[in-house]
């Protein structure tokens, strides 16, 4: 799954003011947007997703439909012809699968428990159990609060014994949310550790429509007949 990631500095958890002169904490605005997004059946946008490695850049555009839980559909187009396909993404609530049309091979993976809630589409986090998995606190936003605009910083809890340290991915989710309708309209994703390096995401939305008719057909991956296909999922998951 694609990621968001970007660099970060520490600081407290400070209430934000509202465009309406209110002050909201994090759990106000995190309960609004957990709330609307548990009722919304399902949503559609533009996307436009910004990924940063090793100080490179690039710039990847495409289409989004997410479905609850957790059934996803992500195109990616063409930079030369937004109407060529460059990349599919179906998550059927069973697997996952990624479609390069250009390689003609697909990759196969077991995608978890099939009714669990997705923070955000294809995340592979639970919305239920962020809160006690997740440190969260609203990141001042001199571009976003203004119009309304929550961003919401997202640092897991430490898994380990104070004083010891693994060397496993340091992981930040931030998520904006617009106070209209508490639905997400960017996020973003940053994962890294010393010897690797960091990598950043970011996809912002735009376009979106909610609670729209969609056919379950297009949360359904069918194998092309020239395609080699990949299996990733564990032994134990087959």
């Amino acid at each position: 799954m694609k990621s968001l990631y970007f660099l970060y500095t520490l600081i407290f958890l400070l209430p934000i003011i509202a465009s309406n002169g209110a002050a909201d904490t994090i759990e106000t605005v995190f309960e609004n947007f957990k709330t609307a997004y548990e009722k919304s059946e399902n949503f559609r946008a533009d996307f436009e997703e910004t990924t940063l490695r090793d100080g490179n850049k690039s710039v990847a555009r495409g289409r989004l439909m997410f479905s609850q839980p957790n059934l996803l559909r992500k195109e990616y187009v063409s930079h030369r012809d937004p109407t060529q396909l460059a990349q599919l993404i179906v998550l059927d609530g069973e697997y996952s699968w990624s479609y390069t049309p250009l390689l003609s091979q697909v990759n196969k993976m077991k995608w978890g428990r099939a009714n669990r809630k997705e923070l955000l589409p294809g995340l592979g986090t639970s919305l239920d159990e962020a809160a006690q998995k997740f440190n969260m606190q609203l990141v001042p936003d001199e571009v976003a609060n203004p119009k309304g605009i929550y961003r919401i910083k997202l640092t897991p809890k430490p898994q380990l014994p104070p004083g010891v340290e693994a060397n496993t991915p340091r992981e930040i989710i931030e998520i904006w949310v617009k106070s209209d309708e508490w639905l997400p309209v960017q996020f973003g994703y940053q994962s890294g550790t010393d010897e690797e390096g960091n990598i950043s995401v970011i996809v912002a939305f735009a376009n979106i429509q909610r609670d729209i008719e969609m056919d379950a057909e297009l949360f359904k991956f069918v194998i092309p007949d020239d395609a080699e296909v990949i299996d990733l999922s564990t032994e134990a998951d087959r």
